[in-house]
């Protein structure tokens, strides 16, 4: 570590960093272990809860790509602390939410600033580390992020559970408040304000397409969690049929805007990357699957089995756990003796398994209890351990150097989209089983799993696609690339 005052200066800009990382996933981990206690309390629908994470993941995937832009065009400290404010006002809004609609427009209004909050930190690491310390700086995000991840179910139900000051639910949203403050200050104190960068404009910024992406994901999303409460009217199909046309008026508009040289929201050549689309494809089904079986797993256990917030926030301690010690072995082991893909395989088939072993148990028992969740919810763990560290190395090694930028922010997209839809289906599909008559809470659960368990499936075979061009022309030499082709034994 630099010695000089200056040196530790930039350790203390890297904690505020990481203090808006940490708010960013106990926030969404918390509300998730919160969410029918919420309900409960604002007398809200199975669709409010469903909104009360969408809303935020749908918000933040529309606008993370504008948001890293917005960045470099205004200054990455000055929109670090737009995001930052902002994210921490939403949260007093929403904890202080009266109804079911209050909250879930402070949902959305988080979301959004997450989305000019969140990119800014790797720019501003990359500003302040030399090449030497920045992956110590980088290496840093791993651990601390997975312990928040451990923390956060626990927190968020501790928190409910303890009725801190009478708050209850509330105190989920208003530990925010102090986090920010801190974030805000460390940011104000010890990241220096830079200038944008060179040839920085709002040309670069792509309304447009940002307001297209965000259309057709609400008019997908819209229908599949209102319209079960509507009786599924019409218009619930054709809202979903007209993201169709969007998406192609989407299209379109990209292409005449990386023509024109102005730098479109999604790069086509990306699009025309058949394998980097597969990793796509896989992305979307990852994290739709997953978040889908959390959401429903907590409304489960808390509506079905009695399980206090608390409770179900222990309950999920193995699988946040197992995910930390399966990204530290996989990182440290697994990739370099098998290979980045194999173990991305691998880690899929372990996510199957774990979710038919939540299957089993709930088909065996009539009071599903912790212990008996144990072993599959660690599965599900170690899987995730097991895809989330090469899946971005993987798929950033089937892109160019001039790529890689677009490539990294479309895959963080496709993560708070696949989220979203998560939320949307998966949570449709449960609520829809649960008060259909003919199947019990238990059914719901059972079918809802299945249904995760065979798009992780699907997941394992598109992932079979996720290989680099094969003329090496059309990839410059590239550090992740490179990386990932050694571990793989093809070089």
């Amino acid at each position: 570590m630099d010695p000089t005052p200056a040196g530790r200066l930039r350790w203390f800009a890297l904690a505020a960093i990481l203090t808006t990382h940490c708010m960013d996933l106990l926030d969404g981990m918390m509300v998730n272990t919160a969410a029918p206690v919420i309900g409960k309390g604002l007398h809200g629908s199975s669709a409010d809860l469903q909104w009360m994470g969408a809303g935020y993941a749908l918000a933040f995937a529309s606008l993370l790509i504008t948001g890293g832009r917005l960045g470099d065009i205004a200054g990455r400290k000055r929109m670090l602390l737009t995001g930052t404010a902002g994210f921490t006002c939403a949260s007093l809004l929403a904890g202080l939410a009266v109804n079911p609609e209050m909250i879930i427009s402070a949902r959305i209004v988080q979301g959004c600033c997450a989305a000019v909050m969140v990119p800014q930190g790797l720019g501003i690491m990359r500003e302040l580390f030399p090449p030497r310390e920045l992956p110590k700086a980088i290496g840093m995000m791993g651990p601390v992020v997975g312990i928040a991840a451990i923390v956060a179910p626990l927190l968020g139900g501790a928190l409910t559970t303890g009725n801190l000051f009478g708050l209850g639910w509330r105190a989920v949203f208003f530990v925010n408040l102090p986090l920010g403050v801190l974030a805000l200050f460390g940011a104000v104190r010890y990241i220096p304000g830079r200038p944008p960068a060179a040839g920085a404009s709002l040309r670069r910024l792509d309304g447009a397409g940002t307001a297209l992406t965000a259309g057709a994901m609400v008019l997908v999303a819209y229908p599949l969690m209102q319209g079960r409460t509507e009786g599924w009217p019409t218009w619930c199909f054709v809202s979903m049929a007209a993201a169709l046309p969007v998406l192609v008026l989407l299209g379109v508009h990209q292409s005449r805007r990386a023509r024109g040289r102005r730098a479109p929201l999604i790069e086509p050549s990306l699009v025309r990357n058949g394998g980097f689309v597969a990793a796509l494809v896989v992305g979307v089904l990852y994290y739709l699957a997953l978040s889908g079986m959390m959401f429903a797993l907590q409304v489960q256990l808390q509506t079905a089995h009695g399980f206090t917030a608390l409770g179900s926030g222990l309950a999920m301690v193995p699988w946040t756990a197992g995910s930390a010690v399966g990204s530290a072995v996989t990182g440290s082991l697994l990739v370099r003796r098998f290979g980045g893909r194999r173990t991305l395989r691998c880690g899929l088939a372990l996510l199957v398994v774990g979710a038919v072993g939540v299957i089993a148990v709930v088909s065996r028992s009539h009071a599903v209890s912790a212990w008996q969740l144990l072993v599959p919810l660690s599965l599900l763990g170690l899987g995730m351990g097991g895809v989330l560290t090469p899946y971005y190395n993987i798929s950033l090694a089937m892109v160019t150097l001039p790529e890689t930028g677009a490539a990294s922010g479309l895959l963080n997209s496709v993560q708070q989209l696949g989220n979203g839809i998560g939320y949307a289906l998966l949570g449709t599909v449960f609520f829809s089983c649960l008060t259909s008559g003919h199947r019990g809470a238990d059914d719901a659960l059972r079918v809802t799993f299945w249904l995760a368990a065979g798009l992780l499936a699907a997941a394992f075979l598109i992932a079979f696609w996720m290989r680099p061009p094969t003329h090496r022309a059309a990839m410059p030499d590239n550090t992740a690339d490179r990386t990932d082709l050694v571990t793989d034994g093809q070089v």
